[in-house]
């Protein structure tokens, strides 16, 4: 018998390759990739797209797109620019939100083509979506900050997706800061740690709404196979973390003081308004949905993590 099959757009990643890997034994997976190259991840097939087909007003590439879709189990929509990687100037942030609007529309209008319509939608998003909140608890009811740009990113990402409801079943997934060993946040977040430099950035008090890769691999699967789980699910871990906690704790695990505060002004001359979008903000946000469904997390908690990804 012929295996349920889903597509996925942005496997490059870490979400990606970690879902591929918790996948793979119970679908046949399609990637979508710009280039094949060889460096797709192990055990899918992948084919070649244009994620800016819709803007182009490709109609070839388009029907081509839809045959490949049409009777997906489920079609994941990762595909976007790293916020992380440029320099934060309007040109890259112009970069992060077109990749993600022009490639969800491209989806969306394939996917409405199609001869059978996916049976799901998991559409990615980002907890970005909530803004700099304080100690604000923030479930997935929560509104959306003005005047920020990962909040306005988020909610056009959103939107953008809206149009493929009318077909299938649509999941929007508000992703947290994914933690694993090879994840760059998170080898990112050690280094300093590891030279002795850790510590409070800014005041150190700002939640971090943090969420183990498998955790997060999982989730996805979950919210594919569970016919009844629709509209915002927020994919973190049920207890985030302050910053400087995280700090402190990880430094312990590695024999590593956390003491070195890293000044607000320091950082945003060092890195820009990457400083004030990705290291700053404080989202308690909380997966109140997948709770309330009984989702099992392997790693709840910061202390559960840092065993998994330290191991000491």
């Amino acid at each position: 018998m012929t295996r349920p099959f889903i597509v996925i757009a942005g496997a490059s990643g870490v979400v990606g390759n970690h879902l591929v890997k918790a996948a793979r034994a119970s679908y046949h997976i399609k990637v979508l990739t710009r280039s094949i190259n060889g460096s797709e991840p192990e055990g899918t097939e992948p084919i070649s797209w244009k994620p800016e087909a819709a803007f182009k007003q490709d109609q070839q590439e388009l029907e081509r797109l839809a045959e490949v879709l049409s009777g997906a189990r489920a079609v994941v929509n990762l595909a976007g620019a790293s916020i992380s990687k440029g320099r934060f100037d309007e040109a890259h942030k112009s970069r992060v939100l077109n990749s993600r609007i022009n490639s969800t529309k491209t989806l969306v209008t394939a996917a409405l083509k199609s001869q059978e319509s996916p049976a799901m939608w998991l559409q990615a998003s980002a907890v970005g979506y909530y803004g700099d909140r304080g100690e604000e608890e923030l479930t997935e009811d929560a509104r959306p900050q003005n005047d920020f740009f990962l909040s306005e990113t988020a909610l056009a990402w959103e939107n953008a997706a809206q149009p493929v409801g009318e077909k299938c079943r649509l999941v929007t997934a508000r992703l947290g800061l994914v933690l694993a060993k090879d994840a760059p946040a998170w080898q990112q977040m050690l280094l300093p740690i590891k030279l002795f430099v850790g510590g409070p950035l800014g005041s150190g008090k700002q939640w971090y709404p943090w969420i183990d890769a498998d955790d997060l691999a999982n989730a996805l699967l979950y919210l594919m196979a569970n016919s009844s789980s629709q509209g915002v699910y927020n994919l973190t871990a049920p207890e985030p973390v302050r910053q400087l906690d995280l700090a402190r704790k990880a430094a312990s695990k590695l024999g590593r003081p956390a003491f070195v505060p890293a000044p607000r002004f320091a950082l945003r001359l060092l890195l820009g308004g990457l400083a004030d979008m990705l290291l700053l903000p404080s989202t308690r946000a909380v997966p109140e949905k997948l709770l309330k469904e009984d989702f099992h997390f392997d790693y709840p908690n910061i202390e559960a993590e840092l065993e998994h990804l330290l191991g000491k």
